[in-house]
């Protein structure tokens, strides 16, 4: 199938309008989460070896009333991006997936192997939502610094009442920031504007990887190589989660960056993309 070279544009689908975006050129990587939200994460430069195809999902989608969050299921989410794959006449992708994004990537490339070369999973949790708070409980209050939590406990302070829990929402994200970023005190305001989010999707999303979640996949079906990469300041989903995951895979690259949050991509630009783009040349030479 021909790779269609369109910019941008969107999918109806009961009751949800599914945006993307499509961003330089190269091998094509499909980022799954916000056509908003992601393509402020992720370098200019990295855009000129790969195209990337940034895409909404349900919870940060435009939805309308028809929409009924308790009829959706993870299989829901899987079918949307293979009809963004399908829609942009894109054969075989990369996938990349950043916080629980990257458990949708992981479950869609376990279905459809056949359409994914590469899996990229960003601060992404190999266990259940319990087993990430008693993780991450005990992983701040170990490596945290005495400073880290003093601004933590100011930020959380200064939380005013918000109009609507979406509103809510990202106003606890951004003054969680100590627990999101290498630097305390970045505010990450600035990436969630203009994102549409349902709160109500939101919730059943978070459901789908409640107790008893484990992620996981057999080599022998799934052969596309992956990477994990994490940040050593991640008080979120910490990377100590790996630590015994990651030796069950043979198909499995680990990467903790230093001097990281949650989120390498944007932290440390430089050296993510390093590392991506000497990941995706050993792993197929040929594409980059």
């Amino acid at each position: 199938m021909t790779q269609r070279l369109i910019t941008g544009g969107a999918i109806n689908v009961d009751g949800a309008v599914l945006r993307y975006r499509c961003e330089g050129s190269g091998l094509p990587a499909l980022v799954i989460g916000s056509a908003i939200y992601y393509p402020r994460v992720f370098s200019r430069q990295l855009r000129k070896s790969l195209r990337l195809i940034f895409m909404d999902v349900r919870h940060f989608a435009e939805v309308d009333n028809s929409l009924d969050p308790d009829r959706l299921s993870l299989d829901t989410y899987l079918d949307d991006i293979e009809r963004v794959r399908a829609h942009l006449g894109l054969d075989r992708v990369v996938l990349i997936g950043h916080s629980h994004h990257g458990n949708l990537a992981l479950e869609y490339a376990k279905r459809r192997p056949e359409r994914v070369t590469h899996i990229v999973l960003i601060g992404s949790p190999p266990v259940d939502v319990h087993a990430i708070r008693k993780a991450a409980q005990l992983y701040w209050e170990v490596h945290a610094s005495d400073e880290r939590k003093t601004t933590l406990r100011q930020r959380q302070a200064e939380i005013t009442d918000q109009t609507t829990r979406e509103q809510a929402y990202v106003a606890r994200y951004v003054a969680d920031g100590p627990r999101y970023w290498y630097d305390a005190s970045h505010d990450a305001l600035a990436l969630w504007q203009g994102v549409p989010l349902d709160m109500d999707i939101i919730e059943v999303f978070r459901d789908f990887f409640a107790d008893g979640y484990e992620l996981q996949w057999n080599p022998g079906q799934l052969a596309a190589p992956i990477l994990v990469v994490m940040g050593e300041y991640d008080y979120a989903v910490p990377h100590t989660l790996w630590t015994e995951a990651r030796k069950a895979q043979a198909n499995l690259t680990f990467h903790l960056f230093e001097r990281s949050g949650h989120t390498p991509p944007l932290e440390e630009p430089e050296d993510f993309d390093r590392v991506l783009i000497d990941w995706l040349k050993a792993n197929s030479p040929e594409a980059i």
